[in-house]
């Protein structure tokens, strides 16, 4: 909050402190702060406080406004300049504005997970492959620990576990081949391989 110190007269090293808002000030009671001091107006200026700046309004004074000894009717108020009302002098004293920096959270590092043959394991189960990777945070994971979103009409989407992040497929993905039905396989079984005759062979005649 913004403190005006008083620098001369009988009250000098007190200070008062300004908080935001506007306020007047003279010798009348019924300014916001009073000064009993023939040299000061009725109502000789005010001071305006906001979350950036100080500024000082003469308010028709008889003796005048000043800052830094140079008369004013409207101006700004920096840190550590000087305001002067009549024979009144006061020194503006602002606190320097303290900026909290909040301390980021470290980057978690994950440790390699992967089979002893080298393939990717799966991060929560460490002795399965793992058959997707998150795209966000790369961890791997078996088929059994993602999230599936089945789209009506579309395609089925992954989702990782841990971020929610989109998962896709480890390596170049295969096509399964499609299972045969069981009228597929009982054919192949009695299918007799068609032969064509040799030339020692004679095809009967008919």
């Amino acid at each position: 909050m913004p403190r005006l110190t008083i620098a001369s007269g009988p009250h000098q090293g007190e200070q008062i402190e300004v908080p935001k808002g506007t306020f007047t000030l003279g010798r009348a009671e019924t300014n916001d702060f009073p000064f009993d001091d023939g040299s000061v107006s009725g109502r000789h200026c005010q001071i305006t406080v906001t979350d950036f700046a100080v500024r000082i309004k003469d308010l028709g004074s008889t003796n005048g406004t000043f800052v830094n000894d140079r008369q004013v009717e409207e101006a700004e108020l920096a840190n550590g300049q000087t305001l002067t009302l009549g024979t009144l002098k006061f020194r503006l004293e602002v606190e320097p504005a303290h900026i909290a920096i909040p301390e980021l959270p470290s980057v978690e590092t994950l440790p390699p997970t992967s089979l002893p043959d080298g393939t990717a394991a799966c991060y929560n189960h460490s002795d399965v492959a793992a058959d997707l990777r998150c795209v966000q945070c790369h961890r791997t994971f078996c088929e059994s620990c993602v999230k599936v979103l089945r789209l009506v009409g579309g395609k089925s989407r992954v989702f990782c576990p841990a971020c929610s992040g989109s998962c896709q497929p480890i390596g170049p993905s295969a096509a399964k081949p499609k299972p045969k039905s069981f009228a597929t396989r009982f054919w192949d079984t009695i299918r007799i391989p068609f032969r064509r005759p040799t030339d020692n062979q004679t095809e009967p005649r008919a």
